[in-house]
């Protein structure tokens, strides 16, 4: 299994249970790990604590690993992160934009028609009507996530208009190159979109 995997689900898997979830500001900190390019500044300072608390040992009564070598790489991956330099937003959003244009390219369909439907899976146990009805009232914010990695609706006043900065979940350690899949779209997985 791939180690960056690990190293992230123990990560959400520590914030997880460490949130309180009648707190919207805890919920959206770990939605903005769990789902988006970017995280507010204050969501970014938040996880640095989180990676140093889990590089510390603080966690090793709560995970075990297999083999001293899987727990190696999965601290050298968290320390990565930790150290990571923030990039350019833009730079990482030109690159996913990249990527969404070439699969556009190789599919030979147009990038305004890339992006315009949920995948099947997500669909079938929602009638055609409805699924139309919907879609109707939401593409828009669908196609906005596709285009962008970033399902943000923060309503609380801590996640309010905060610089945006990289997540480094979402990278490779070491890496500046997107490696999140370009049809990732966690909206999907909420389909009929209830809020």
């Amino acid at each position: 299994m791939d180690k960056e995997i690990i190293s992230r689900d123990i990560l959400l898997l520590d914030i997880i249970s460490s949130i309180n979830p009648d707190d919207l500001s805890d919920i959206e900190f770990l939605w903005d790990v769990w789902y988006n390019m970017t995280l507010t500044e204050g969501h970014c300072a938040r996880l640095k604590v989180t990676l140093e608390r889990l590089l510390s040992g603080s966690f090793s009564s709560q995970w075990k690993f297999g083999d001293a070598a899987t727990k190696k790489q999965v601290m050298m991956t968290w320390k990565s992160w930790l150290e990571t330099e923030l990039w350019s937003v833009e730079d990482i959003k030109k690159k996913r934009q990249d990527i969404i244009e070439f699969y556009c390219k190789i599919q030979n369909i147009s990038l305004s028609l890339c992006a315009a439907m949920p995948s099947e899976p997500f669909c079938k146990d929602v009638s055609m009507e409805q699924f139309e009805s919907l879609w109707k009232k939401h593409s828009a914010e669908y196609n906005d996530v596709q285009q962008t990695g970033i399902a943000r609706d923060f309503v609380s006043s801590s996640s309010i208009d905060n610089k945006e900065v990289i997540n480094p979940t979402m990278m490779r350690p070491g890496s500046s190159k997107w490696h999140v899949h370009y049809g990732s779209n966690p909206i999907e997985a909420y389909l009929p979109f209830e809020r």
